[in-house]
């Protein structure tokens, strides 16, 4: 149950787009690696960054995976991690991952099924960048689409929203977490 929902907030519609307050609903991609990889792997252990970008290795949407892995050791500081995902077949995902030496999983998601249940698509239905940041327990706290008109952030500005989820959480045992 989310904090909203404590609060008398309402379930998640079971169509509806990922949006604060709410969870992002489990599911399962391929790797770059070729090894499946689930939201779930991560639940209880890790706050998530999820950064939806086209499927070309030049596109401007994959300047912020850049950006996060010149980062990356900051974000892994905030007990994080970086899932990025691509509307690609997995051989091309694997092209991409060897091109940028990404720190992090880069998933494709071959039919586009988590892009269009992400809102990550234009009103043509093409990739469109989107960025989702979430604490242990998959509940958004800061939502980033292209789609409806939103510019990407930077990686400190993710950073933030990791910290300052860090500090609602006095579970995590984070070092700044004033509880």
């Amino acid at each position: 149950m989310t904090k909203s929902q404590l609060a008398g907030g309402t379930g998640d519609p079971p169509q509806a787009r990922p949006v604060k307050g709410q969870l992002i609903r489990d599911f399962t991609l391929i790797s770059a690696l070729g090894r499946p990889v689930s939201l779930s792997d991560y639940r209880g252990r890790s706050n998530l960054v999820l950064v939806l970008a086209g499927g070309r290795a030049r596109s401007p949407d994959l300047e912020i995976l850049t950006e996060i892995a010149a980062n990356y050791a900051q974000f892994r500081e905030e007990q994080a991690e970086v899932l990025a995902i691509l509307q690609c077949g997995r051989d091309r995902a694997a092209r991409i991952a060897r091109q940028t030496g990404l720190p992090f999983s880069l998933l494709a998601d071959e039919d586009g099924r988590f892009y269009r249940a992400a809102g990550a698509e234009d009103r043509y239905g093409r990739p469109a960048a989107a960025i989702y940041v979430t604490d242990v327990f998959g509940e958004v706290f800061a939502v980033y689409r292209t789609a409806e008109g939103q510019a990407m952030p930077s990686a400190q500005e993710i950073l933030k929203w990791l910290s300052f989820i860090n500090m609602q959480c006095p579970e995590c045992g984070h070092p700044g977490c004033p509880w």
